[in-house]
């Protein structure tokens, strides 16, 4: 376990990152972007857990390509929280908010949902 094992692995983590990245924006749409999705996210998984049994220092001289993972990361997780909030406005938009509570402890009745709406 040298050198040229952790370049490989940082190499092939960024590529399923990069992956990851067109799935999570077909995903929106696309059941099988999900499937591959979940496989994709498997096999980086596997890469972690082996990149876990090295030291710190092994990671010298790597600064770039962790920089890319770390952004292209970022950039993947702002995809999928995007996504989140689409599907949940779209599913407030669809099925009717329960009531809830105010501060004062009244009853607050929250707008209808394009289904409870009157024509």
């Amino acid at each position: 376990m040298g050198k040229q094992e952790i370049q490989e692995l940082f190499e092939k983590l960024k590529e399923l990152l990069l992956i990851e990245k067109d799935l999570i924006i077909k995903a929106i749409n696309d059941s099988h972007s999900v499937d591959k999705l979940n496989k994709i996210v498997e096999e980086k998984r596997e890469i972690l857990f082996k990149l876990a049994n090295y030291n710190p220092e092994d990671f010298k001289g790597f600064e770039k390509i962790i920089k890319e993972i770390q952004e292209i990361s970022k950039n993947n997780m702002a995809l999928t929280q995007a996504n989140l909030k689409f599907i949940e406005s779209v599913f407030d938009s669809i099925f009717e908010n329960a009531a809830t509570y105010s501060t004062e402890g009244e009853i607050k009745k929250q707008s209808s949902s394009i289904i409870n709406k009157k024509a």
